[in-house]
């Protein structure tokens, strides 16, 4: 059991931490696009030149999602989480010295591996230090700071890129390797007895016939999520432009407030999943997505799209802080961080990288709306997929009562699945 009925005495410190360390992963992977206008002029390149930047970045946080959840699972959470902040710290600053398409492509793609590699360990290590009762609060309270990152890049976009230069832009945000570095020292270390007992960890322990339904299934619902976020967010500010005619500085007012709403959906959501559980909470929020994305398009009035905005904003953000609290309850404990990690990544690079592309060749036959409304699809397909998997927090609870402790929870899901 937990010394305190929060969590472990240092829950507060890992919290506090891992919402500095995702704040630097968020703003990193969506400074590119702030930069873009600038890195298109500078190496005159082309726009889909440009779009392969973005996917390099993607292919690697796949990568880096399962190879440092290995060595989370192998040698310490903690020290995983170090390496994959000084990782893209590094080669973000790095970009400063490129003069060419290749090497920024290279770089991007080294810089997705530390990204998609900090999801796994850092969610794993709330979960460990967080009691069951509020681990969803203090998952979604970290995992907020996705909406933080666009923010600050957006700022700095606006304040900071025409005066220092997008190579600049770049070097702030490589001072990540300043967060590893405060991570290392306030972060408490994994356990090494432990860690040198237990037998390594592969990849394939993903793929055992107990563990393979919820490997699949946790997969599957990420790419739901990201397929149908990136498909709408990717191509609502190009519809609000070219379809509802809007100005560029009133669509920006528009994803400011769906953005708005993402973040209060961390923390709404988040209690709903720490009260009546983590996979009934994550339905609500994927029907959600599923009612109001094609409200979104099909009813003319601005006026309601400015409004409803938020509340569609609402249910992004839930299902993004849910899944921290609810992958790392899903998957054996002594594998928390790589299924996660695994499930989280390997979902994030499809989905944001095939639904964008399938709405566009969609939009050129049926039109932008369409395309934007048939995102609500993907995210029923959401539904259906939690459908079939167990819920994690009445068994969690129920092995907590009886002196196991949240923090030592196996694998709540595979030993007693709630349905």
């Amino acid at each position: 059991m937990f010394a305190h009925p929060s969590g472990s005495e240092h829950r507060w410190k890992v919290l506090y931490m891992t919402f500095l360390a995702y704040l630097y992963d968020s703003l990193d992977l969506q400074i590119l696009a702030i930069c873009m206008p600038l890195i298109i002029a500078s190496l005159k390149i082309s726009l889909a030149d440009a779009g392969l930047l973005a996917s390099s970045t993607m292919i690697g946080t796949a990568l880096g999602g399962i190879l440092l959840g290995w060595v989370a699972e192998n040698y310490g959470r903690k020290n995983a989480a170090v390496i994959a902040l000084v990782e893209f710290g590094i080669f973000t600053a790095v970009v400063y010295w490129v003069d060419s398409w290749g090497q920024l492509m290279a770089l991007r793609f080294l810089q997705g591996i530390g990204i998609g590699g900090l999801w796994g360990p850092i969610v794993a290590l709330i979960a460990e230090h967080w009691h069951v009762k509020y681990r969803a609060r203090a998952a979604g309270f970290m995992l907020s700071t996705f909406a933080l990152g666009g923010i600050l890049a957006a700022l700095m976009g606006r304040y900071l890129l025409t005066g220092l230069g997008w190579r600049m832009i770049f070097v702030l945000t490589g001072s990540a390797v300043i967060a590893g570095l405060l991570f290392w020292i306030f972060v408490p270390a994994d356990d090494v007895k432990k860690i040198v007992k237990q037998e390594k960890i592969s990849v394939s322990e993903l793929f055992r016939p107990d563990v393979l339904k919820l490997t699949i299934g946790s997969t599957i619902a990420a790419a739901c999520q990201m397929g149908g976020f990136w498909g709408v967010s990717a191509w609502i500010p190009t519809y609000l432009v070219q379809v509802r005619g809007l100005s560029i500085e009133y669509m920006s007012l528009f994803s400011i407030m769906i953005f708005s709403g993402a973040f209060v959906g961390y923390f709404f959501y988040a209690y709903l999943a720490d009260t009546f559980g983590r996979r009934r909470a994550l339905m609500l929020a994927f029907l959600a997505d599923t009612i109001i994305v094609p409200l979104y398009v099909i009813i003319p009035d601005p006026l309601f799209l400015f409004w409803i905005g938020p509340v569609m904003g609402l249910s992004f953000g839930g299902v993004f802080g849910l899944f921290g609290s609810y992958f790392a309850e899903l998957f054996p404990e002594r594998i928390r961080a790589l299924g996660g990690g695994f499930a989280f990544n390997i979902g994030r690079g499809f989905g944001a990288v095939v639904t964008p592309f399938t709405i566009g060749m969609m939009a050129k036959t049926y039109g932008l709306g369409f395309g934007i409304g048939a995102c609500s699809v993907v995210f029923f397909a959401g539904v259906v997929t939690l459908y079939f998997l167990p819920e994690t927090l009445t068994s969690s609870a129920a092995k907590a009562a009886t002196g196991q402790g949240a923090g030592s929870i196996a694998s709540p899901a595979v030993n007693a699945p709630q349905k």
